[in-house]
């Protein structure tokens, strides 16, 4: 019997306050092994989902807090440092199917509602392009593994990430890895096809109900389309439309030195490599309705998973 994806977040929750960490001059040092072993436990070895969350409550520890702005970057500094140990403690061959020579970690912060102007986390191989953050479910193109940082919002409702067990949607309906997704016009990522995207909404998505207003989150994923889960966001709004509002994301993903890689990957899933806009369609089109429509009224129902913290 498979354990249902509501389940899966609800293990997934790792409280960081838990484990031990010098702050020294306003930065954290270095990540204690059995987070690291704690991740590997979740991520590589377990059902591929880890949702780092307390960091305000480690923050307010060391007499910080996360609504200041430096005090929160030496936040989302730490997350991704945990991320790193994690990626340097893991065989990374031994979660793609295809052989990828990932020599780095890369990170980029974004803008997790309004456009992107100028987005790429590797330049050398791929063309900086406009970017919306919230879209239908998908894959990050050629990354085994993946985390990204939400929080501390301002102003902001919705915006939650979605994660989907695609990986037990292929096993039970029999649908192959390849023929489960398809290129993004606008993206280096990959999207489910339409035809499973509803059921894999309605059956094996949730979304993962954490505190971004006063907290701050990563979601660390097995990222793989073959044994991998796919993710998404639900559409993030403003809470009061007379203020403006801030929802920042850090993105990390693993990288390799030239885009062969990246062509070896689309190759295996059987697509080509895509030729991306470098801008996001209109609003109101049916492109932009496709992928960055959210996918709140699919999730409505089943609501979100319930929160350890």
């Amino acid at each position: 019997m498979s354990t249902p994806m509501t389940d899966i977040a609800q293990l997934a929750m790792v409280d960081v306050s838990d484990y031990e960490v010098e702050l020294v001059d306003g930065r954290f040092g270095a990540v204690p092994a059995d987070l690291t072993a704690r991740l590997e436990e979740l991520v590589a070895d377990g059902a591929g989902l880890a949702v780092c969350h307390g960091l305000s409550t480690l923050l307010a520890k060391h007499g910080q807090d996360i609504h200041d702005e430096d005090d929160a970057a030496a936040a989302r500094d730490y997350l991704e440092a945990i991320f790193r140990a994690f990626a340097a403690k893991t065989d990374l061959a031994k979660h793609t199917p295809v052989v990828m020579d990932y020599d780095q970690v890369a990170s980029m912060d974004v803008d997790g509602f309004n456009k992107n102007t100028s987005f790429t986390p590797n330049s050398d191989h791929t063309e900086s392009r406009e970017f919306l953050t919230t879209k239908c479910v998908h894959f990050d193109a050629a990354t085994t593994f993946i985390g990204n940082v939400y929080g501390p919002n301002t102003n902001i409702q919705g915006g939650l990430p979605i994660v989907c067990n695609t990986r037990e949607y292929c096993r039970t309906t029999g649908i192959e890895p390849a023929d489960l997704v398809e290129l993004m016009p606008h993206s280096y990522n990959v999207a489910v096809r339409q035809e499973h995207a509803e059921a894999v909404l309605a059956d094996h998505a949730v979304a993962v109900d954490v505190d971004l207003l006063n907290d701050m989150v990563m979601v660390v994923l097995n990222n793989e389309v073959d044994g991998g889960l796919a993710h998404a966001g639900s559409m993030p709004t403003l809470a009061d439309p007379t203020k403006p509002g801030m929802r920042p994301l850090r993105h990390i993903e693993l990288q390799f030195a030239d885009g062969q890689n990246l062509n070896n990957w689309y190759r295996h899933y059987r697509l080509d490599m895509p030729e991306v806009n470098v801008t996001v369609p209109e609003a109101n089109t049916s492109d932009h309705d496709r992928y960055h429509r959210g996918v709140d009224s699919a999730l409505a129902a089943q609501g979100p998973s319930v929160r350890s913290n």
